[in-house]
């Protein structure tokens, strides 16, 4: 039997979300919810999943939350919804102020496998994960970010892939991580990404795929195995880039990380961090803990692979007709490109990341805020820039960076724009 086959036990009732429920967010940087969404999250009673606490519980699923109310709430309770009296969820709390201590020694008390474990100061990700992993009694390991919603089987089909010995982790699709487990997806509520991860399960039955880094939103493992490794390092603080660490120290150690196409779980993402970007504090962190890793493993940090799914390999193919079609050959072009070495690979062009290195790589980050933003572009067009291209899957940049979106357009002005393909800024020239 596949392990997507296996049994998932009796039937469990569904997570209480209406299916109607809204999981698209209105904006980004930090994320955000629509009203409707949040109030559909917060107004109503907590919800009880009665059962004793298990013994001997086969899993121990970790949170670590911080002011995070709207989400920790759909992912507990959607967890809760989703697995059996054999798991057991540990909650570690970095010190919140937003009501998330009340609900969850409410939650605690009306679900007794959920256990807070209570932190009087903000002590970052890695060390949240730490302490949950050390009062976590399952045979099974999961780190689950508090951004994240479940479906009933996510867990049933990533675990028996642990029983492979030379599996070491194991983790999910889902649709927003930035590596080559993001696939795409295009639901909008809760009844549409029930359906979208349960179909997904039918159609990818027992197939998986080697992966470099698995990005912590959603990882499994073996407790011998974290014992093995050890704890994920501390020294990456607040969070960012502890989970390409700690899949380095696993791959080094000889065992192989798995991407479970047949497992999908819900990710939002930049709902934490996010809330970090306009006053350049993630910035900061990020360069810090590039530093630090480039210190400890002796090479810099790279950017993530992206899966290839056809819809964007015709964005690509779109992109490029439009980039032939405006662009004068010889030119040198600048793409938003997230680091697809392929989208700078122009014919008869010079293709530039942005923001890229002053060795032309893509950074790997993004500005803090417009004035940053704006910054970078007139310094890469100072050294030879002529156009800029932002492809359908960057044009969050002109909604996020409303400052950036108002220079091209009084500085420069487009040269083309295409809805979902494309916008296209000739940098040669000053308006007026």
């Amino acid at each position: 039997m596949s392990p997507a086959a296996a049994s998932t036990g009796a039937i469990r009732p569904p997570a209480p979300f209406p299916g109607n429920l809204v999981l698209a967010p209105i904006s980004r940087r930090p994320t955000v919810l629509e009203p409707a969404s949040q109030r559909a999250i917060l107004e109503r009673d907590v919800p009880a999943f009665p059962g004793n606490p298990p013994t001997r519980p086969s899993t121990s699923v970790v949170v670590v939350t911080r002011d995070n109310l709207v989400f920790l709430r759909l992912c507990l309770e959607s967890l809760l919804g989703a697995t059996d009296e054999s798991c057991e969820v540990i909650v570690v709390d970095n010190d919140s102020s937003d009501g998330t201590r009340e609900y969850l020694s409410v939650l605690a008390e009306r679900s007794p496998r959920v256990r807070p474990a209570l932190n009087d100061s903000n002590r970052g990700f890695a060390p949240g994960c730490n302490r949950g992993a050390e009062i976590a009694a399952g045979d099974v390991l999961v780190l689950l970010n508090d951004d994240t919603a479940v479906s009933i089987g996510w867990l049933e089909r990533l675990a028996p892939y642990l029983q492979q010995p030379r599996v070491g982790m194991v983790g999910p699709t889902t649709n927003r991580t930035g590596n080559e487990a993001q696939v795409d997806a295009g639901y909008r509520t809760w009844a549409e990404f029930e359906g979208f991860a349960a179909e997904r399960a039918a159609r990818h039955a027992g197939h998986t795929f080697e992966i470099p880094t698995l990005t912590m939103f959603c990882v499994a493992m073996r407790r011998a195995l974290y014992e093995e490794i050890g704890p994920l390092d501390e020294r990456f603080e607040i969070g960012l880039l502890e989970d390409d660490d700690y899949s380095r120290r696993v791959r080094d150690a000889g065992y192989r990380l798995l991407c479970a196409d047949d497992a999908f779980v819900h990710h939002f993402g930049e709902t934490s961090f996010g809330k970090l970007a306009a006053s350049g504090e993630y910035t900061r962190i990020l360069e810090t803990n590039r530093a630090r890793f480039k210190a400890k493993w002796r090479a810099p940090w790279h950017a993530y692979g992206r899966r290839q799914s056809d819809r964007y390999q015709e964005l690509r193919a779109a992109v490029f007709r439009s980039i032939e079609a405006g662009v004068p050959a010889g030119a040198t072009v600048l793409v938003a490109s997230r680091g697809d070495e392929e989208l700078v690979r122009l014919r008869d062009r010079r293709g530039w990341h942005f923001p890229r290195e002053d060795d032309g790589a893509y950074s790997g980050r993004h500005p803090a805020d417009s004035e940053e933003a704006i910054a970078l572009l007139e310094r890469q067009r100072a050294e030879g820039a002529e156009f800029i291209v932002f492809p359908g899957t960057a044009l969050w940049w002109l909604e996020y960076y409303d400052g950036l979106r108002a220079h091209l357009d009084g500085r420069y002005g487009r040269l083309m724009d295409k809805k979902e393909t494309c916008a296209i800024f000739d940098l040669r020239f000053l308006r007026g």
